[in-house]
Protein backbone atom coordinates (compact mmCIF):
# COMPACT_ATOMS: atom_id res chain seq x y z
CA UNK A 1 0.00 0.00 0.00
CA UNK A 2 2.54 2.56 1.09
CA UNK A 3 4.57 1.72 -2.29
CA UNK A 4 1.83 2.21 -4.31
CA UNK A 5 1.21 5.76 -2.79
CA UNK A 6 4.60 6.44 -3.48
CA UNK A 7 4.51 5.62 -7.50
CA UNK A 8 1.29 7.55 -7.15
CA UNK A 9 3.40 10.31 -6.22
CA UNK A 10 6.16 10.22 -8.49
CA UNK A 11 3.61 9.94 -11.32
CA UNK A 12 2.35 13.21 -10.35
CA UNK A 13 5.53 14.60 -11.09
CA UNK A 14 5.07 13.99 -14.69
CA UNK A 15 1.62 15.79 -14.70
CA UNK A 16 1.22 19.55 -15.80
CA UNK A 17 -1.19 21.91 -17.50
CA UNK A 18 0.38 25.55 -18.60
CA UNK A 19 -0.62 28.65 -17.98
CA UNK A 20 -0.69 30.82 -14.96
CA UNK A 21 0.17 34.99 -14.25
CA UNK A 22 2.01 37.54 -16.41
CA UNK A 23 4.05 38.67 -13.00
CA UNK A 24 5.55 35.31 -13.10
CA UNK A 25 7.73 37.25 -15.83
CA UNK A 26 9.65 38.96 -13.37
CA UNK A 27 12.22 37.36 -11.33
CA UNK A 28 12.24 33.85 -10.85
CA UNK A 29 8.50 34.07 -11.15
CA UNK A 30 5.78 33.34 -8.40
CA UNK A 31 7.36 31.62 -5.27
CA UNK A 32 5.73 29.16 -3.91
CA UNK A 33 4.42 29.00 -0.69
CA UNK A 34 0.93 27.22 -0.94
CA UNK A 35 1.25 23.37 -0.26
CA UNK A 36 -0.95 20.19 -0.77
CA UNK A 37 -0.20 19.27 2.65
CA UNK A 38 -2.21 20.27 5.72
CA UNK A 39 -0.86 23.86 5.77
CA UNK A 40 -2.68 24.82 2.19
CA UNK A 41 -6.00 24.98 4.36
CA UNK A 42 -4.21 26.57 7.18
CA UNK A 43 -2.97 29.76 4.95
CA UNK A 44 0.19 28.12 3.66
CA UNK A 45 1.60 28.37 7.09
CA UNK A 46 4.24 26.06 9.36
CA UNK A 47 7.28 27.03 10.95
CA UNK A 48 6.07 26.33 14.36
CA UNK A 49 3.27 24.16 13.15
CA UNK A 50 3.43 20.84 15.21
CA UNK A 51 2.09 17.73 14.75
CA UNK A 52 3.76 14.37 15.22
CA UNK A 53 2.08 13.14 11.93
CA UNK A 54 3.07 15.58 9.94
CA UNK A 55 6.44 16.25 7.63
CA UNK A 56 7.01 19.88 7.96
CA UNK A 57 8.17 21.97 5.11
CA UNK A 58 9.08 24.73 6.88
CA UNK A 59 11.06 24.30 10.01
CA UNK A 60 13.47 21.00 9.85
CA UNK A 61 13.74 21.31 13.75
CA UNK A 62 10.10 19.69 14.11
CA UNK A 63 10.84 16.30 12.25
CA UNK A 64 11.98 15.71 15.52
CA UNK A 65 8.42 14.40 16.78
CA UNK A 66 7.75 12.32 14.04
CA UNK A 67 7.08 8.76 15.20
CA UNK A 68 7.22 6.45 12.17
CA UNK A 69 8.21 7.18 8.74
CA UNK A 70 6.32 9.14 6.95
CA UNK A 71 5.90 10.14 2.97
CA UNK A 72 3.32 13.05 1.94
CA UNK A 73 2.97 14.91 -1.62
CA UNK A 74 0.21 15.93 -3.84
CA UNK A 75 -1.21 18.03 -6.66
CA UNK A 76 -1.91 21.54 -7.06
CA UNK A 77 -4.24 22.95 -9.41
CA UNK A 78 -4.51 26.79 -9.84
CA UNK A 79 -6.93 28.96 -12.02
CA UNK A 80 -6.11 32.80 -12.78
CA UNK A 81 -8.15 35.80 -13.82
CA UNK A 82 -5.76 38.39 -14.74
CA UNK A 83 -7.49 41.74 -15.69
CA UNK A 84 -6.00 45.06 -16.70
CA UNK A 85 -7.94 48.10 -17.85
CA UNK A 86 -8.46 46.79 -21.51
CA UNK A 87 -9.12 42.73 -21.59
CA UNK A 88 -9.46 39.44 -19.15
CA UNK A 89 -7.67 36.71 -20.02
CA UNK A 90 -8.16 33.35 -17.49
CA UNK A 91 -5.24 30.45 -17.71
CA UNK A 92 -4.85 27.18 -15.90
CA UNK A 93 -2.02 25.41 -14.31
CA UNK A 94 -1.34 22.32 -12.71
CA UNK A 95 2.00 20.89 -11.28
CA UNK A 96 3.29 18.03 -9.17
CA UNK A 97 3.63 20.12 -5.66
CA UNK A 98 6.52 17.91 -4.73
CA UNK A 99 7.25 15.00 -1.64
CA UNK A 100 8.81 14.54 1.31
CA UNK A 101 10.00 11.27 3.12
CA UNK A 102 11.01 11.32 6.73
CA UNK A 103 12.95 8.38 8.66
CA UNK A 104 12.95 8.98 12.59
CA UNK A 105 16.39 7.14 13.52
CA UNK A 106 16.65 7.74 17.17
CA UNK A 107 13.14 8.42 18.89
CA UNK A 108 14.73 9.32 22.40
CA UNK A 109 16.70 12.23 21.24
CA UNK A 110 14.12 12.96 18.18
CA UNK A 111 16.81 11.96 15.75
CA UNK A 112 14.97 11.91 12.14
CA UNK A 113 16.15 11.87 8.57
CA UNK A 114 14.28 13.34 6.00
CA UNK A 115 14.87 14.51 2.23
CA UNK A 116 12.49 15.15 -0.83
CA UNK A 117 12.10 17.75 -3.55
CA UNK A 118 9.61 20.95 -3.49
CA UNK A 119 8.93 23.76 -6.17
CA UNK A 120 10.34 26.85 -5.23
CA UNK A 121 9.23 29.25 -8.02
CA UNK A 122 7.10 28.58 -10.74
CA UNK A 123 7.03 30.67 -13.92
CA UNK A 124 3.81 30.10 -15.97
CA UNK A 125 2.12 32.73 -18.96
CA UNK A 126 1.19 33.26 -22.52
CA UNK A 127 -0.33 36.16 -23.09
CA UNK A 128 -1.09 37.62 -26.40
CA UNK A 129 -1.22 41.17 -27.70
CA UNK A 130 -2.27 42.58 -30.88
CA UNK A 131 -1.55 45.81 -32.39
CA UNK A 132 -1.22 48.37 -35.79
CA UNK A 133 2.02 49.77 -37.06
CA UNK A 134 1.51 51.57 -40.71
CA UNK A 135 -1.88 50.44 -41.26
CA UNK A 136 -0.93 46.62 -40.69
CA UNK A 137 -2.15 44.37 -38.27
CA UNK A 138 0.08 42.28 -36.45
CA UNK A 139 0.19 39.78 -33.31
CA UNK A 140 2.67 39.55 -29.93
CA UNK A 141 2.99 36.58 -28.21
CA UNK A 142 4.60 36.24 -24.80
CA UNK A 143 5.42 33.24 -23.30
CA UNK A 144 7.36 31.37 -20.72
CA UNK A 145 7.59 28.94 -18.41
CA UNK A 146 9.70 26.85 -15.73
CA UNK A 147 10.81 27.37 -12.31
CA UNK A 148 13.14 26.97 -9.63
CA UNK A 149 13.05 23.52 -7.81
CA UNK A 150 14.65 22.32 -4.31
CA UNK A 151 16.06 19.20 -3.38
CA UNK A 152 16.35 19.12 0.74
CA UNK A 153 18.11 16.58 3.22
CA UNK A 154 18.57 16.98 6.55
CA UNK A 155 18.15 16.06 10.02
CA UNK A 156 16.42 17.15 13.05
CA UNK A 157 17.58 16.62 16.85
CA UNK A 158 15.71 16.65 20.53
CA UNK A 159 18.90 17.43 22.74
CA UNK A 160 16.40 18.81 25.61
CA UNK A 161 12.19 17.45 26.10
CA UNK A 162 11.24 21.41 24.66
CA UNK A 163 13.89 22.08 22.66
CA UNK A 164 14.18 20.95 19.04
CA UNK A 165 17.00 21.53 16.37
CA UNK A 166 16.89 20.99 12.72
CA UNK A 167 19.08 22.08 9.82
CA UNK A 168 18.75 20.82 5.55
CA UNK A 169 20.75 20.94 3.09
CA UNK A 170 19.39 22.76 -0.17
CA UNK A 171 20.08 21.83 -3.90
CA UNK A 172 17.87 24.22 -5.96
CA UNK A 173 17.81 23.75 -9.70
CA UNK A 174 16.14 24.25 -12.43
CA UNK A 175 15.18 25.99 -16.04
CA UNK A 176 13.62 29.60 -16.87
CA UNK A 177 12.18 29.68 -20.49
CA UNK A 178 10.98 33.12 -21.55
CA UNK A 179 9.57 34.00 -25.33
CA UNK A 180 8.80 36.47 -27.63
CA UNK A 181 7.39 35.98 -31.08
CA UNK A 182 6.03 38.36 -33.39
CA UNK A 183 3.39 37.78 -36.51
CA UNK A 184 2.79 40.43 -38.84
CA UNK A 185 -0.03 37.99 -40.97
CA UNK A 186 1.53 39.21 -43.98
CA UNK A 187 4.11 38.20 -46.71
CA UNK A 188 5.66 41.95 -46.69
CA UNK A 189 6.65 40.99 -43.70
CA UNK A 190 7.96 38.56 -41.58
CA UNK A 191 7.66 36.52 -38.72
CA UNK A 192 10.36 36.46 -35.86
CA UNK A 193 10.93 35.52 -32.60
CA UNK A 194 13.73 35.60 -29.32
CA UNK A 195 13.90 32.77 -26.66
CA UNK A 196 16.15 32.96 -23.48
CA UNK A 197 16.39 29.87 -21.70
CA UNK A 198 18.27 30.39 -17.96
CA UNK A 199 20.00 27.35 -16.51
CA UNK A 200 20.56 27.18 -12.09
CA UNK A 201 22.04 25.51 -10.17
CA UNK A 202 23.56 26.17 -6.37
CA UNK A 203 23.97 25.12 -2.84
CA UNK A 204 22.02 26.31 -0.03
CA UNK A 205 20.77 25.16 3.89
CA UNK A 206 18.12 26.58 5.90
CA UNK A 207 18.47 25.62 9.75
CA UNK A 208 15.25 25.96 12.44
CA UNK A 209 14.52 25.87 16.33
CA UNK A 210 11.56 24.95 17.91
CA UNK A 211 10.63 25.30 21.65
CA UNK A 212 7.87 24.06 23.34
CA UNK A 213 6.54 20.90 21.24
CA UNK A 214 3.16 19.84 23.21
CA UNK A 215 -0.39 19.13 21.69
CA UNK A 216 -2.39 19.26 24.69
CA UNK A 217 -4.57 22.47 25.95
CA UNK A 218 -2.75 26.01 26.08
CA UNK A 219 0.19 24.20 24.51
CA UNK A 220 2.72 26.36 22.88
CA UNK A 221 5.22 25.69 20.16
CA UNK A 222 7.44 28.65 18.85
CA UNK A 223 9.48 28.35 15.93
CA UNK A 224 12.21 30.05 13.62
CA UNK A 225 13.68 29.48 10.40
CA UNK A 226 16.84 31.13 8.52
CA UNK A 227 17.61 30.06 4.93
CA UNK A 228 21.19 31.34 3.41
CA UNK A 229 22.15 33.05 0.86
CA UNK A 230 22.36 30.97 -1.95
CA UNK A 231 24.92 31.37 -5.03
CA UNK A 232 23.35 30.22 -8.88
CA UNK A 233 25.27 29.80 -11.50
CA UNK A 234 24.51 28.25 -14.42
CA UNK A 235 24.42 29.40 -18.10
CA UNK A 236 22.17 31.64 -20.25
CA UNK A 237 21.24 30.75 -24.16
CA UNK A 238 19.79 32.96 -26.37
CA UNK A 239 18.14 32.37 -29.69
CA UNK A 240 17.21 34.58 -32.55
CA UNK A 241 15.08 33.67 -35.90
CA UNK A 242 16.13 36.02 -38.44
CA UNK A 243 13.34 37.17 -40.71
CA UNK A 244 14.40 36.08 -44.32
CA UNK A 245 13.40 33.12 -46.41
CA UNK A 246 13.79 30.36 -45.18
CA UNK A 247 14.99 31.57 -41.77
CA UNK A 248 17.39 30.52 -39.61
CA UNK A 249 18.49 30.53 -36.05
CA UNK A 250 21.54 32.42 -34.44
CA UNK A 251 22.18 31.10 -30.20
CA UNK A 252 24.49 32.96 -28.14
CA UNK A 253 25.53 31.21 -24.70
CA UNK A 254 26.65 32.49 -22.20
CA UNK A 255 27.37 32.35 -18.32
CA UNK A 256 25.06 32.93 -15.41
CA UNK A 257 25.73 33.97 -11.94
CA UNK A 258 22.41 35.15 -9.72
CA UNK A 259 22.29 35.58 -5.89
CA UNK A 260 19.01 34.18 -3.82
CA UNK A 261 18.85 36.65 -1.04
CA UNK A 262 18.83 35.22 2.68
CA UNK A 263 15.12 34.66 3.99
CA UNK A 264 14.09 34.73 7.91
CA UNK A 265 10.64 33.53 9.42
CA UNK A 266 9.34 33.50 12.68
CA UNK A 267 6.03 31.46 13.57
CA UNK A 268 3.79 30.34 16.91
CA UNK A 269 1.30 27.38 17.35
CA UNK A 270 -0.94 26.96 20.27
CA UNK A 271 -3.47 25.03 21.42
CA UNK A 272 -6.70 26.73 22.81
CA UNK A 273 -7.91 23.68 23.14
CA UNK A 274 -6.70 19.75 23.08
CA UNK A 275 -8.48 19.84 19.84
CA UNK A 276 -8.37 23.27 18.38
CA UNK A 277 -4.99 24.52 17.17
CA UNK A 278 -4.17 28.15 16.32
CA UNK A 279 -1.38 28.89 14.41
CA UNK A 280 0.59 32.10 13.21
CA UNK A 281 4.09 32.84 10.82
CA UNK A 282 5.52 35.99 9.86
CA UNK A 283 8.36 35.01 6.70
CA UNK A 284 10.63 37.82 5.75
CA UNK A 285 12.18 37.77 2.78
CA UNK A 286 15.86 40.08 1.89
CA UNK A 287 15.15 40.24 -2.37
CA UNK A 288 16.80 43.66 -2.64
CA UNK A 289 20.19 41.24 -2.65
CA UNK A 290 18.81 39.72 -5.45
CA UNK A 291 20.66 40.00 -8.58
CA UNK A 292 21.01 38.30 -11.67
CA UNK A 293 25.19 39.57 -13.82
CA UNK A 294 25.41 41.59 -11.07
CA UNK A 295 22.40 43.69 -11.67
CA UNK A 296 19.84 44.11 -9.70
CA UNK A 297 16.64 43.81 -11.70
CA UNK A 298 14.18 46.75 -10.79
CA UNK A 299 11.12 45.20 -10.53
CA UNK A 300 12.32 42.83 -7.38
CA UNK A 301 12.08 43.97 -3.89
CA UNK A 302 12.09 42.96 -0.16
CA UNK A 303 8.97 40.98 0.30
CA UNK A 304 7.09 40.16 3.51
CA UNK A 305 3.99 37.44 4.75
CA UNK A 306 2.05 37.17 7.44
CA UNK A 307 -0.44 34.46 8.13
CA UNK A 308 -2.63 32.83 10.46
CA UNK A 309 -5.26 29.89 10.35
CA UNK A 310 -7.01 27.13 12.81
CA UNK A 311 -7.23 23.89 12.76
CA UNK A 312 -10.15 21.64 14.92
CA UNK A 313 -10.06 17.87 15.16
CA UNK A 314 -13.15 16.59 16.49
CA UNK A 315 -11.44 13.30 17.72
CA UNK A 316 -8.13 11.18 17.99
CA UNK A 317 -10.10 7.92 19.10
CA UNK A 318 -9.54 5.20 16.42
CA UNK A 319 -13.34 4.13 16.91
CA UNK A 320 -14.92 7.61 16.24
CA UNK A 321 -16.17 8.16 13.16
CA UNK A 322 -15.65 9.39 9.63
CA UNK A 323 -16.22 13.45 10.58
CA UNK A 324 -15.17 13.15 14.11
CA UNK A 325 -11.69 12.26 13.18
CA UNK A 326 -11.51 14.49 9.95
CA UNK A 327 -9.55 18.20 10.39
CA UNK A 328 -11.17 21.12 9.72
CA UNK A 329 -9.23 23.97 8.26
CA UNK A 330 -9.46 27.92 8.43
CA UNK A 331 -6.51 30.15 7.09
CA UNK A 332 -5.98 33.43 5.64
CA UNK A 333 -2.49 35.79 4.44
CA UNK A 334 -1.50 38.37 3.55
CA UNK A 335 1.50 38.95 1.07
CA UNK A 336 3.79 41.75 0.31
CA UNK A 337 5.58 40.08 -2.53
CA UNK A 338 8.86 40.65 -4.32
CA UNK A 339 7.03 42.09 -7.44
CA UNK A 340 7.41 46.23 -7.65
CA UNK A 341 5.62 47.57 -10.65
CA UNK A 342 6.04 51.12 -11.63
CA UNK A 343 7.40 51.72 -8.40
CA UNK A 344 4.11 50.15 -6.34
CA UNK A 345 4.92 46.75 -4.67
CA UNK A 346 2.45 43.86 -5.49
CA UNK A 347 0.11 42.54 -2.79
CA UNK A 348 -1.60 39.62 -2.16
CA UNK A 349 -4.65 38.52 -0.21
CA UNK A 350 -6.03 34.90 0.11
CA UNK A 351 -8.49 33.18 2.40
CA UNK A 352 -8.23 29.55 3.00
CA UNK A 353 -10.39 26.48 3.66
CA UNK A 354 -8.84 23.14 4.34
CA UNK A 355 -9.81 19.29 5.46
CA UNK A 356 -7.74 15.99 6.68
CA UNK A 357 -9.77 13.04 5.80
CA UNK A 358 -8.90 9.71 7.83
CA UNK A 359 -8.18 6.86 4.98
CA UNK A 360 -6.64 4.08 7.54
CA UNK A 361 -5.39 4.05 10.46
CA UNK A 362 -1.65 5.96 9.80
CA UNK A 363 -3.15 7.55 6.35
CA UNK A 364 -4.71 10.85 5.66
CA UNK A 365 -5.61 12.88 2.73
CA UNK A 366 -5.60 16.29 2.60
CA UNK A 367 -7.95 18.90 0.58
CA UNK A 368 -7.34 22.36 0.16
CA UNK A 369 -9.33 25.22 -1.53
CA UNK A 370 -7.39 28.99 -1.65
CA UNK A 371 -9.14 31.76 -3.20
CA UNK A 372 -7.24 35.35 -3.20
CA UNK A 373 -6.18 38.24 -5.15
CA UNK A 374 -2.65 39.79 -6.38
CA UNK A 375 -2.30 43.31 -7.69
CA UNK A 376 -4.56 46.01 -8.87
CA UNK A 377 -6.31 47.52 -11.86
CA UNK A 378 -4.09 50.04 -12.29
CA UNK A 379 -1.70 47.51 -13.67
CA UNK A 380 -2.70 43.15 -13.47
CA UNK A 381 -5.56 42.10 -11.17
CA UNK A 382 -5.04 38.30 -10.47
CA UNK A 383 -7.80 36.59 -9.19
CA UNK A 384 -7.01 32.99 -8.14
CA UNK A 385 -8.34 29.17 -7.53
CA UNK A 386 -6.07 26.71 -6.14
CA UNK A 387 -7.38 23.70 -5.36
CA UNK A 388 -5.00 21.26 -3.60
CA UNK A 389 -4.68 16.97 -2.79
CA UNK A 390 -2.29 15.45 -0.54
CA UNK A 391 -1.66 12.13 0.95
CA UNK A 392 0.32 11.93 4.01
CA UNK A 393 0.45 7.95 5.07
CA UNK A 394 3.56 6.47 7.26
CA UNK A 395 4.35 3.25 9.00
CA UNK A 396 6.92 1.59 10.96
CA UNK A 397 10.19 0.57 9.89
CA UNK A 398 13.13 -1.38 12.09
CA UNK A 399 10.89 -2.99 14.20
CA UNK A 400 12.71 -5.95 16.08
CA UNK A 401 10.97 -9.49 15.84
CA UNK A 402 10.32 -10.95 19.24
CA UNK A 403 11.11 -15.17 18.37
CA UNK A 404 9.64 -17.74 19.95
CA UNK A 405 11.08 -20.51 21.71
Amino acid sequence: MRFRVFIFLLFLHSISIAGGSIYSRFGLGILRFSTVDKTAGLGGLGIALFDPIYVNRYNPALWSELARVRISGGYLYEGTAMRDKVKNTFLTSGNFDGVLFAIPLWKKYGLTFATGIMPFSTVNYSIKKDSVLENKYFSQRYKGEGGISNFVFGFSFRPFSKLSLGVRGEYYFGTIINSWEADFGSSEFFFSDIKRERNYGGLGFTVGIAYGLGFRKNSLTMGFVFSSPVNLKGLTTVEYTIPVIGSSTVSEVNELTSKLPYRAGFGFSYFVADRVQFSGDVYYQNWEKFHINGEHPKEITDAMRIGAGVEVLPSREIMAGFFEKTSYRFGIFYNKTYFKIDEKQITELFFAIGFGFPVSFDTRMNFSVEYGFRGDLEIVRDRILRLSIGVNTGEIWFVKQKLED
